[in-house]
């Protein structure tokens, strides 16, 4: 016989699982808002490859749906697909957080332009030949093409040098890689093996300069991540190359834009590698930092007007008199401060940074008065 107690248990038991099988819509989804992410485009995922067919990639990246690589992004990395499987982790960009099908489109060219960099970096280290493509050619050389990533074949690392270098645009061309740069984008290549001869008169002509002496040059080629600049030494010639950071003290985007084959430059000097017989220069460094003078314009909790020209996720630019431009970090803004493009706002210098080449600046609190009764 079941006693009153027991009953009273079952009873209560039951009435516990009722209550608790009813669960608000506002819990449901509050509970899966926490499970299923948020995408948004141009964002960085990582998923795992689900599905590989000729025509379409299906990647699990935690959303709702699949993501999917297909179209011309597939066309993209054409070449990266016969190494993926399914089971993979890759990394991937958000093109569209959501088609006409409800997917995630994604793009791979990221994760295969990483790919390409790092086989490079691995023929360079086997000296293995790669097969490029004759894009267009300079003065200095021959601009190639490895599956979309641009390369340097300077004319003296030709193996055979044709009459005209136009004849091999869109040729093949075997090559192997001597220097691969991922950060800078610089990918140099030759034709030629090993020669300790041309070597030698390398460091021959290297033994006649120092680091720090200036000389004038010719420009044989202009490429993505500087120039080179054809240097008399003696009665040799040598090749040098001026990276696009030491272009000029200001941010140079493109060298095209500022530098064309055959103008002449005055460069400094600022590195010899021996070993493999290279000799890095510089532009800037025979001029002045403009920015030398910002430190004495401006000094420390000086007050000074601005316009705001760029609101970021880490601050907010600001545009000062004579073409400055100063920024105010998060930190130093106040939660309950709203700052717009285009307002002008009055600020204190907090420090100038020549080295970093920053002025940093602190927004003057707009204190409200107190009204008594």
């Amino acid at each position: 016989m079941v006693s009153q107690k027991s009953r009273d248990k079952v009873s209560q038991s039951s009435t516990d699982k009722k209550s608790s099988s009813k669960v608000s819509f506002a819990d449901l989804f509050a509970a899966s808002s926490g499970k299923v992410p948020t995408l948004r485009r141009n964002q960085e995922v990582t998923g795992t490859v689900v599905a590989l067919s000729p025509q379409e990639i299906l990647i699990d990246v935690g959303a709702k749906s699949e993501g999917i690589v297909t179209g011309r992004e597939l066309h993209a990395v054409s070449d990266l697909v016969s190494k993926i499987s399914i089971g993979d982790r890759v990394d991937a960009t958000v093109i569209s957080p959501e088609n006409d099908a409800g997917q995630v489109v994604l793009s791979l060219r990221k994760l295969s332009g990483e790919k390409r960099w790092e086989e490079l970096e691995e023929k360079r280290d086997s000296d293995e030949e790669i097969e490029v493509v004759a894009a267009e050619v300079n003065r200095g050389g021959i601009i190639c093409d490895f599956l979309g990533i641009r390369g340097f074949l300077p004319a003296s690392q030709l193996s055979s040098t044709p009459t005209n270098l136009a004849d091999l645009i869109g040729k093949s061309i075997n090559v192997r890689v001597i220097e691969v740069d991922r950060p800078s984008n610089r990918l140099i290549l030759t034709q030629k093996g090993e020669d300790s001869k041309d070597l030698d008169r390398l460091l021959q002509i290297l033994a006649k300069v120092n680091i720090g002496d200036s000389i004038s040059g010719i420009v044989n080629a202009v490429l993505p991540f500087g120039i080179f600049v054809e240097l008399t030494i003696g009665e040799q010639k040598m090749d040098g190359l001026v990276h696009v950071s030491e272009l000029s003290w200001e941010k140079i985007d493109d060298p095209a834009k500022e530098f064309k084959v055959g103008d002449r430059v005055e460069v400094m000097i600022i590195g010899k590698d021996e070993d493999e017989g290279k000799i890095n220069l510089s532009i800037k460094q025979l001029q002045s930092d403009p920015f030398e003078e910002v430190a004495a314009k401006f000094s420390k909790e000086e007050s000074i007007k601005g316009t705001v020209l760029r609101v970021t996720p880490y601050g907010v630019v600001v545009s000062l008199d004579g073409g400055y431009e100063g920024l105010i970090h998060i930190s130093k803004i106040s939660p309950e401060v709203t700052l717009s493009v285009g307002q002008e706002i009055d600020c204190n210098v907090d420090s100038v940074d020549v080295r970093a080449r920053k002025i940093s600046l602190i927004p003057v609190a707009k204190v409200k008065p107190v009204l008594y009764r």
